[in-house]
């Protein structure tokens, strides 16, 4: 064995070969692991590309028309009691007499009749017991201060009848204010006028000078001589117009403190009362639609099976299934609880939402209720967005609101369609104490047949709308989406080709590598044995001329002898 010098030996060239070998063989792997995973995906683009639509239009539309006649946009109007103007009086609904409650209603009545002349203004005054408290604060201050100051001139005032108590903001303004109505009794307005700072001592001329008009309005006014009232007077414009602000903020102040606590607790009362009958609603309505589906397949199935069941079996068939259903109720109750309370919860909510808009405009009856229904589906909507059901991505989750929020505006606009088929079925000859019948209401409005059957019709009108549309939607998008995977299929068809190709290259390469090997070996073995018969040849010569050499050293042997 020949002996090695590893001294000799380049170790960093065998190391360079090494990792230049583990280099190609890292990308061969690389290879046919992306070869593999774009084959993976290729095939599952072609079982979503070869997916039917799962449902027909006729099976969408019983589906979609049971849920809208026993959802927010049907049945459920029945137990919630709405009001041209809503559940709450705001202060712009009471200055055009739309009023939410009979005691609100009394007092637009007194409002109207204090200020359109029905009532003297004597009398008004009288019984809201403006002046009553008046005397005692006289004579109170007569006896506490020494002096009595003009507020409106710094000057000292006699302890007598020329000595007034000016009402700053007068109370005829305070009678003609809406709010003041709406926020206050008569009791409580009358305190809130004469309260101190509302009031002011000044001279009794003055005093009946100014009268009703307001500080800045009298101050401005011009007297006899040519100037104002302020200047006859010689009131301190600064000064009696700062105490019109104070007394001004102090009424307004009163006012909205006195609306936050009226808007406060009516909408407690109305949102919680609206909440509690919405959620009971909310579990009636799925033990409804659970009951509905259940009979309308069992009455498929008679029609299907007529000539092979008896009536006994049939009706043994119907009782099971509903024993079924209830059963699938029952072991579903927290989630009929869970649902119950957010519907509740979108219930009250929906409540503030329409008092927010009738603070600007009034709402009728109608717009009223496709204002709660449309919350309801908005809030579906936001919730969607916010928190998408588990394994679905966020273009889904998008295309799954815009649904609920089309649903939505196709309900809301059939709630409006329910008014004018009431009138319609009220029109039907013959049929009006039929229509006119009434009937059990949660809600406390009066309710009748009519309004039962237009409401129904109308959420059928409007199920059958919502299916067609959404079909529609969904067909679009799946010819867009079919679409879309073609493209996929086509680029993923590519990367798969240039993996293929990529290795085909690693095996021509191989192949390259191997032929060169090759013929660099059948090169050196061409070289061996091109050295071997140059050896051979050489050597070959060398025993003939030996040969020769030796024959002719014999010969002249040979030759010597003889």
């Amino acid at each position: 064995m020949e002996n090695v010098d590893l001294l000799s030996v380049d170790f960093i060239e065998m190391i360079k070969d090494l990792d230049t070998l583990s280099e190609q063989d890292m990308v061969k792997i690389e290879i046919n692991e992306g070869l593999e995973e774009a084959l993976r995906e290729l095939d599952a683009l072609h079982d979503q590309f070869s997916k039917e639509d799962s449902a027909s239009l006729l099976d969408l539309c019983k589906t979609t028309v049971i849920e809208t006649i026993t959802g927010q946009f049907g049945l459920a109007g029945m137990f919630i009691e709405t009001k041209d103007g809503g559940n709450v009086t705001t202060e712009h609904n009471f200055e055009n007499g739309i009023t939410a409650t009979e005691q609100d209603r009394q007092k637009y009545d007194t409002y109207k009749a204090n200020n359109d002349g029905s009532r003297p203004w004597p009398d008004v005054r009288k019984s809201a017991g403006y002046d009553d408290p008046l005397s005692a604060k006289r004579k109170e201050a007569f006896q506490r201060e020494d002096r009595i100051i003009d507020a409106y001139t710094r000057k000292p005032l006699p302890k007598d009848g020329r000595a007034h108590l000016d009402h700053i903001v007068s109370l005829k303004e305070i009678e003609r204010g809406a709010s003041n109505h709406l926020f206050k009794t008569p009791e409580e307005r009358a305190k809130m006028a004469i309260d101190d700072k509302n009031l002011a001592w000044t001279e009794g001329s003055a005093n009946q000078s100014k009268g009703d008009k307001p500080m800045k309005e009298w101050l401005n006014t011009p007297d006899k001589q040519g100037g104002t009232k302020g200047e006859q007077f010689g009131i301190d414009r600064e000064k009696a117009l700062k105490r019109d602000a104070e007394a001004r903020h102090f009424i307004k102040k009163e006012i909205t403190v006195a609306a936050v606590k009226k808007y406060s607790a009516e909408l407690a009362v109305t949102g919680l009362k609206d909440a509690a009958n919405i959620a009971a609603y909310s579990a009636l309505g799925a033990v409804l639609r659970e009951l509905t589906h259940a009979v309308f397949e069992e009455i498929r199935t008679t029609f299907r099976e007529r000539d092979n069941e008896t009536l006994k079996e049939i009706f043994i068939r119907f009782k099971e299934r509903i024993e079924a259903v209830i059963k699938d109720i029952k072991a579903k109750w927290k989630d009929l609880l869970s649902g119950s309370l957010e519907a509740g919860i979108t219930s009250f909510l929906s409540n503030i939402v329409v008092f927010i808009i009738n603070l600007f405009a009034t709402t009728l009856k109608k717009i009223a209720d496709m204002i709660r229904a449309g919350f309801v589906s908005l809030w579906q909507a936001v919730k969607m967005l916010v928190n998408p059901p588990e394994g679905m991505d966020r273009e889904e989750a998008h295309y799954q609101a815009l649904k609920i929020l089309t649903a939505g505006l196709i309900g809301a606009a059939s709630l409006g369609l329910s008014a004018a088929l009431e009138k319609l079925l009220q029109s039907i000859p013959g049929l009006q104490p039929l229509m006119m019948f009434p009937i059990p209401a949660i809600g406390g409005e009066t309710r009748t047949v009519s309004d039962a059957l237009a409401v129904t019709l109308s959420a059928l009108a409007g199920g059958l709308l919502t299916t067609i549309v959404l079909y529609f939607m969904d067909k679009c998008r799946n010819n867009g989406k079919k679409d879309k995977l073609q493209i996929q299929l086509v680029a993923q068809s590519g990367v798969v080709v240039q993996y293929k190709i990529a290795q085909t290259w690693c095996v021509l390469d191989d192949a390259y590598h191997f032929l060169g090997e090759k013929v660099i070996e059948g090169a050196i073995a061409i070289k061996m044995t091109k050295e071997v018969i140059e050896r051979s040849s050489q050597e070959a010569d060398k025993s003939v001329k030996d040969f020769c050499s030796d024959s002719e050293k014999f010969r002249q042997m040979l030759k010597s002898l003889y």
